[in-house]
Formats: C-alpha cells, sequence, structure tokens
C-alpha cells in the first residue's frame, strides 16, 4: 500500500473514530474479529492491531455487572488514573473521553446519562504518586471501573512495582467492586515498563489492554508511521487517541459478547511485592491542620498541587509540623525552576523515637514544579509519626510542602 494511500485510509478511519463508532442497536453484541494473514486495507490491519491490543479480558465479572447495571438505568462511574497521556490536553479527544463515551453510547440507557465520567491522570506522574493519591482521586468517586495507565512514566525499581502492585489491590479491595483495566502505553521509540506490568495483572487476573502492541504492529506492517500517532515522542494527538479508543471499544464488545467469569476475582494471599503504598491517605490543606504551622503560611503553587504549604523566601525557619497514625509515611514536594528554592529537611520521629533525618532538594534547573514523591520511613506495623519540617541552613529560601502522605 502507497503512503499516500495509506495515509488517506488513515485520515478517513481517524475521521470516523472521532465520532466514535456507532453503538449496537438492542443490545446485541457485535460479532467477534479474525485475524486476516494478508490484510490488503488499514480498516484490515487495524483489525489484527485489536487483535494484538487485546493482552487479556481478565476476570470480567466486575466489569459485565457494570455493564448490566448501565443498560438497566443504574448508576456507573469510570475512572481513569495515570499520567499525561490519560490528562491529556483537557479537550473531548483524549482515549479517555472517547473510550467513556463509547460506554455510555454503547451500554448506556436512554442518552447514557447515568453513565459517569471521571479523569484523574495528571501530567509527569508515576505509580508512586498514584498510589498515594489513589483514594482521594479514584476511590472517593466510587469507581464501577478503574483504568490505571503508566506505562511511559514508571521505572522498574521495586517501590513502583509496589506502587503499582498496591492501586490494584486498593480498588479490588473497595467496597463498590470496580473492575480495574490496565492501559499500557509506549514511547516514540518503544519504551515501555509493560512487562513487568502484565506480571502483575496476570497475578490479579485483571483485564490489560496494550496499544503499545496494538501500535508497535501497525508501525512494523507499514500501515502507520509515529507522525500518524503523536506530534511529539510520547503523547498521542487526536487521530492518535482515536486509535487507542479503538482499541478500548474493541475490548469493551469482546467482553459483551463473552461467557463471563462466573465468579468475583480470587485475590491472591501473597503479594508480589512489599505492601507499603497499599491503602494510603494525603493529607493536604483543605483538609488537614498542621501540628505546628511555624513559617509555613500560605498554600503551594505547584503544577495540580495548589494545596499544599508554602514558606516564603522572607519567612523565618520554624517549623511545619504533622502527627497522625500510620506504617509507611511519604511526602510529595515540587522540582521548582527557581534557584530561590533551598533543600526540605524533615525529621522523623516514630513512637517517640528519632528514627531518620532526610533531604530533599526542591531546586531543579528546568524544574516545571512537577511533584516528586519522598519516602520519609517505612514501618509493617501502624504507630505514631510526628514529622517536622524545615529549611536546610540558610533559613531564606522558598520552600513547598505539596502534601503529606501515610499508608494505614
Amino acid at each position: 500500500m502507497s503512503k499516500l494511500k495509506r495515509a488517506m485510509v488513515f485520515a478517513l478511519t481517524a475521521a470516523l473514530s472521532m465520532g466514535l463508532l456507532t453503538a449496537c442497536s438492542g443490545g446485541t453484541p457485535k460479532e467477534g474479529l479474525e485475524w486476516i494473514d494478508s490484510p490488503g486495507s488499514f480498516e484490515e490491519y487495524m483489525n489484527n492491531a485489536k487483535l494484538k491490543s487485546l493482552t487479556s479480558l481478565g476476570n470480567t465479572y466486575r466489569l459485565k455487572n457494570a455493564i448490566e447495571k448501565a443498560r438497566k438505568g443504574e448508576d456507573v462511574n469510570i475512572v481513569y488514573i495515570g499520567g499525561s497521556i490519560t490528562e491529556g490536553d483537557g479537550l473531548e479527544t483524549c482515549y479517555a473521553n472517547r473510550s467513556y463515551l463509547y460506554f455510555k453510547d454503547t451500554f448506556g440507557k436512554g442518552k447514557g446519562d447515568n453513565v459517569h465520567y471521571f479523569n484523574s491522570g495528571i501530567s509527569g506522574t508515576p505509580s508512586n504518586l498514584g498510589a498515594l493519591r489513589f483514594e482521594n482521586d479514584v476511590l472517593k468517586h466510587d469507581p464501577d471501573i478503574v483504568f490505571i495507565e503508566f506505562a511511559v512514566n514508571d521505572s522498574d525499581d521495586e517501590d513502583t512495582k509496589a506502587a503499582y502492585e498496591a492501586m490494584i489491590r486498593d480498588a479490588i479491595d473497595y467496597e463498590t467492586k470496580p473492575a480495574v483495566i490496565l492501559l499500557f502505553a509506549r514511547m516514540q521509540e518503544g519504551w515501555t515498563s509493560q512487562g513487568w506490568k502484565k506480571e502483575i495483572g496476570a497475578h490479579y487476573d485483571v483485564s490489560m489492554i496494550s496499544y503499545a502492541d496494538g501500535i508497535t504492529y501497525l508501525f512494523d506492517e507499514g500501515a502507520m508511521q509515529w507522525s500518524d500517532f503523536s506530534n511529539d515522542y510520547t503523547h498521542p494527538h487526536a487521530e492518535g487517541n482515536a486509535v487507542v479508543a479503538e482499541f478500548i471499544s474493541y475490548f469493551y464488545d469482546e467482553v459483551d459478547r463473552s461467557e463471563g467469569s462466573a465468579e468475583d476475582y480470587s485475590v491472591p494471599d501473597d503479594w508480589l511485592y512489599p505492601k507499603y503504598f497499599y491503602n494510603a491517605s494525603m493529607m493536604q490543606r483543605s483538609d488537614t491542620t498542621p501540628t505546628e504551622q511555624g513559617s509555613w503560611r500560605k498554600a503551594s503553587t505547584g503544577f495540580h498541587y495548589s494545596d499544599g504549604w508554602t514558606k516564603e523566601y522572607s519567612e523565618n525557619n520554624e517549623p511545619l509540623v504533622f502527627e497522625f497514625e500510620g506504617r509507611c509515611a511519604f511526602v510529595v514536594y515540587p522540582a521548582m525552576g527557581s534557584d530561590t528554592y533551598g533543600t526540605l529537611v524533615a525529621n522523623i520521629y516514630f513512637n517517640g523515637e528519632l528514627v531518620g533525618t532526610k533531604e530533599f532538594n526542591e531546586y531543579e534547573q528546568g524544574g516545571w514544579s512537577c511533584p516528586y514523591v519522598g519516602v520519609l520511613h517505612r514501618e509493617y506495623d501502624s504507630g505514631k509519626y510526628r514529622v517536622e519540617f524545615t529549611a536546610k541552613g540558610e533559613p531564606k529560601t522558598d520552600l513547598q510542602v505539596l502534601a503529606v502522605a501515610y499508608s494505614k
């Protein structure tokens, strides 16, 4: 297929998918797809790419229940958490909104007003921050379906894997019994952390969709170029998001036509990684009064995190103090591009004993207030914490604490 013809077919397909696929009438599941050995059109290549993208249906018991709730007119809440790929540009073209609309139009009753959408994607954030904000940004919406996407934001260290597992477990254990769907992305050069994520997903038998595998097939077959998918090195543009949404729509169709799992998730007793991040809570200015406010008089200005505490350059160095009970303790702090920012010092007490002093440099050349997670202390059993935040050395410096978090 020539490049021109390929581009024309792709443009037509993308244009059609911008309006989303037509929903099935009468609740009749669509026919399944079969592999095409010698595809001759972009539509046929997409057929195979959809098959490639479906890593695992997993246990569909909860998702089938959510579909039936939607068809009956009961409220169904779909929540997405991830990085900038999930956050999108805040417009209707992002994959999250597109796939929500497909579910709403396909399974919702009437106009689908009983299906609700919550996008908790935040640019530049990995799983460790996702796990800490999971309660506030996902579970508070009483989800029926949870999408988790961090495949291009995560490294492969144990903490990151532990945080990712904790999010899956937090969702599975939540009282609304949501279905969990893992979505795997990739970067232009091929980087993705989906390998170890697939292992965790298989351990819990949750649903998995790899748009990384789907678009890689299209690239390898010459049916699509990276520029047809993205304007930079990572983020899908409008047409790219349409392709991702088609993968998710196909997944929903497969679940709908499947017999479904007879029983709910059978949660394994064993954890693959330490449960440092499991059952975490985040404390911010609007819901938490520090034990001592000290010199920290204003709200924070961090990216997506304006609900913390700020010590301005002109202020003294009286500590910001928190007391709480938990197992593991964390601080969320920004990477700021201004050299007026200095080093945050945390003195950590556990059950009345000083167990550590940690330092976190908040100045980063080119920093754009991206939030970082700092580990303060870890325990397997709950105890009483006292954490005191001050500036290192010369107190005339700017500092921010975006949030303090702990696992219960």
